[in-house]
């Protein structure tokens, strides 16, 4: 049956049938070989499923000559399965006259190659608008599918491999997370030990004192001139310097104790209070610390004091253990410097002291933890790990060595 037919958008559509409008041997010519320059597989079946008229690509896909397929079924080229599923569509279109769209169909070939097929069926009217077969046009889409398949694989590699790699990092974060923790108990207990030496220091001379408080009412005892006077004298003393010792006990506690949140503090009166607090370990080793500020009202910042006060510490107890090593070799006069100065953005603190100093080949690892330059590893290597830990990550400053004056200097930098 003649048709003249249009293509639109990659797509046949039937424009007019008619039987009494018979096309010459050169028009169906024509029509033959617009339909086989196009790539896409075209067909016409009448109402039992016989191809009428079928272009080159259909014939190369069924793998046999356009001549061969006139008269014939897709059971002649095609699966029995297959060729059931095609007769079905094509009796359901010439039913009820409803166009199959866009269908993606797998085919297997007479050969066994496997396609992937985007199949539009429609129904073939005559002149008196009777459906007397279908027009077909499929299109072979297999490296579409494949790409989308490979793409499907690489997606689906790409989130196992996103699965895999967040769960490493919360490994990874809780691993860290346990390191610090077990860091800052480590922390904790050599800061106690600092702490024990310090109070040491500080009661060796109420504890000489009340010994000699002791002998005196021993000997008085002993030549009997003992008197209640003496006796009132000497517990009067002996209570002073308990008191001291106890006040002492109490300063350490406070200091020691962790802040429970951030505030406002003022960071020369924390540096004063450092030295305070080492002043015995001071005057034992005979090293002078000298605080000097550009401002003459209070330097105040936001964060940790107690935390702050325990970076002071160690780098004060570091500059002493650097002064002790360099008169190990030169005879020295122990002296520590904190200069702090404040500009529009930031306080800046920097202590230097005229100890032995840090080699250059070392000083980038000096914040590393479990990193000691102390002879026989007798430091723990976590003190200036977690004074870093504490003006960076808690503070959100900056901490950092220079050379000043052939003097090694730590730079501590706090944002306003």
């Amino acid at each position: 049956m003649p048709c003249v037919w249009s293509d639109k958008g990659g797509f046949f559509t039937v424009v007019a049938f008619s039987e009494d409008a018979l096309l010459s041997q050169s028009e169906l010519q024509l029509l033959q070989v617009l339909m086989d320059n196009i790539p896409d597989s075209i067909y016409f079946k009448d109402s039992n499923n016989k191809f009428i008229r079928v272009n080159k690509a259909k014939a190369d896909h069924s793998d046999t000559t356009a001549e061969e397929m006139i008269g014939k079924t897709d059971f002649d080229f095609m699966s029995r399965e297959q060729a059931t599923k095609a007769c079905i569509d094509d009796e359901q279109i010439i039913k009820t006259g409803v166009p199959i769209t866009n269908k993606v169909e797998r085919v297997t070939h007479m050969d066994g190659t496997e396609v992937y097929n985007s199949v539009t069926k429609i129904p073939w009217y005559d002149a008196h608008g009777t459906i007397i077969g279908t027009i077909g046009i499929s299109r072979d889409i297999t490296e579409l599918i494949r790409s989308k398949e490979r793409l499907q694989e690489k997606t689906d590699q790409l989130r196992e491999l996103n699965i895999n790699l967040e769960r490493r990092v919360q490994q990874e974060v809780e691993k860290r997370r346990i390191h610090e923790e077990l860091m800052t108990q480590q922390a904790k207990l050599a800061a106690m030990g600092e702490m024990i030496t310090m109070i040491a220091h500080q009661w060796r001379t109420p504890l000489n004192i009340m010994a000699l408080l002791m002998q005196e009412l021993q000997g008085a005892c002993e030549s009997d001139h003992l008197d209640k006077g003496s006796v009132i004298d000497a517990a009067d003393e002996a209570i002073s310097q308990i008191t001291f010792m106890s006040n002492t006990i109490n300063d350490f506690k406070n200091f020691c104790r962790p802040s429970k949140s951030k505030g406002m503090f003022d960071v020369k009166g924390a540096v004063e209070a450092v030295c305070a607090i080492t002043s015995a370990l001071l005057r034992h080793n005979s090293v002078e610390i000298r605080v000097n500020c550009s401002q003459p009202d209070n330097v105040m910042v936001y964060g940790y004091e107690n935390e702050f006060k325990q970076v002071i510490l160690n780098i004060i107890t570091n500059a002493i253990d650097s002064i002790n090593d360099k008169r190990s070799i030169v005879k020295v006069k122990g002296l520590i410097e904190v200069d702090i100065t404040r500009d529009n953005e930031k306080i800046t603190l920097v202590i230097k002291d005229n100890g032995k100093g840090i080699e250059p080949e070392i000083r980038h690892r000096i914040f590393d933890h479990y990193f000691t330059t102390k002879k026989d590893n007798v430091g723990s290597g976590i003190g200036l790990y977690m004074s870093k830990i504490i003006i960076e990550n808690s503070m959100g400053g900056n901490i950092y060595t220079v050379n000043e004056d052939d003097k090694t200097a730590f730079v501590i930098e706090l944002r306003l």
